[in-house]
């Protein structure tokens, strides 16, 4: 009996911004297992089939289960340069056996491919008789899209294909781009709202308290670590793929309006937004080999001017830093404070707080 997925707080967005509204876990679970509150997930046992795809779509790896996990998949020995992954449900031996193949994120595949290992996906022409079909063949098809856009990318060589042995055929996938509207539509249609949705109305909700962010340590999970090096052999030429909801990568910017509140910088849970100041100068930079494309930085951002780049692509491996917004620091006339302000104010939001108190109250 495969077990249920185990959940670490601090890595959840949830946890981390108590207004989030990422519900990834939940709209992909099949069995409806999984209760979304304002300091994370709780996995309900009695609702729970193990099918782990959950695990699959949390990009900052909050829910994890062994037998998916990039150590298990990665360590198994390929002797022959030839590995079968079997889902529970159909009973076919492989190699290896997860709860379901949509459990397998799309970057442990294309990190296999790149090793030359011959992969071969068995249990797939059971999926419509699964008692997760509402969601892992839809799931399946998703990351095999991302795998192929993984390793189309830069100039690397061959990678190893990757097979579905079905019943009495087996159906080589080719590495294409995955770049069309009905794949990267399939995400939100299956697993409910899209982010610009939840974007809108997170823009009507008043400014969030303080509180509502929960400090943690940042960390990286092991898929973009494992991102990180598929193609470290180009060193700093960029490689660039197509903008898809199952890669950890995106780009970010930040346009006009900023309070810099650094609230973004503070509710990061891997540290891809950073503050860099000295006495003179105030930056915020992107690290993209930190970002998980997890999203939390944009809904906490009240002014709603961090968001994604408007380009169909993204870098996938490492780039130099890149300030999103640098600004100098100014000294108030009145309290001698230092602030930041893009404009020519000579005394800081604090005094001028206190200047618009004073006249609500006398006039």
């Amino acid at each position: 009996m495969l077990a249920g997925p185990n959940f670490r707080a601090e890595r959840c967005v949830r946890y981390r911004y108590s207004y989030s509204e990422c519900s990834r876990c939940a709209d992909v679970c099949p069995h409806e297992a999984i209760r979304l509150f304002d300091a994370g997930v709780e996995v309900l046992a009695d609702r729970c089939q193990s099918c782990a795809l959950c695990v699959a779509v949390c990009p900052t790896e909050a829910l994890t289960e062994k037998s998916v996990s990039a150590k298990t998949l990665l360590d198994i020995p390929a002797d022959e340069k030839q590995l079968t992954i079997a889902c529970a449900p159909s009973g076919i031996k492989g190699d290896a056996v997860v709860p379901c193949l949509g459990a397998i994120n799309p970057v442990i595949l294309a990190d296999l491919s790149r090793r030359g290992i011959a992969l071969q996906l068995a249990g797939t022409e059971h999926c419509a008789e699964c008692a997760h079909a509402a969601k892992g063949p839809d799931l399946i098809q998703l990351h095999l899209a991302a795998r192929g856009i993984l390793c189309s990318a830069g100039s690397g060589g061959e990678w190893a294909a990757l097979t579905l042995q079905d019943a009495g055929s087996r159906k080589s996938l080719k590495n294409d781009d995955g770049h069309d509207v009905a794949r990267r539509n399939l995400f939100r249609r299956f697993i409910g709202r899209g982010i610009d949705q939840v974007m809108t109305e997170v823009a009507d909700m008043p400014p969030a308290p303080l509180k509502a962010i929960r400090a943690a340590a940042p960390f990286l999970p092991e898929r973009k670590e494992i991102l990180n090096a598929l193609y470290v052999e180009h060193g700093d030429e960029p490689v660039r793929v197509a903008r898809h909801p199952a890669l950890p990568a995106e780009d970010l910017r930040i346009t006009s309006g900023c309070t810099y509140c650094e609230a973004c910088i503070r509710v990061c849970p891997t540290g891809a937004l950073q503050l860099l100041e000295n006495n003179s100068a105030w930056r915020v930079i992107f690290l993209n080999e930190r970002c998980v494309a997890c999203d939390v930085c944009s809904e906490v951002c009240q002014p709603k001017v961090l968001r994604q780049c408007e380009t169909e692509d993204i870098f996938v491996n490492k780039q130099k830093a890149r300030v999103l917004i640098g600004l100098p620091k100014q000294r108030c006339v009145r309290c001698d404070r230092v602030f930041v302000n893009d404009g020519d104010a000579s005394i800081c939001p604090i005094c001028s707080g206190d200047d618009d108190d004073f006249a609500s109250i006398f006039g």
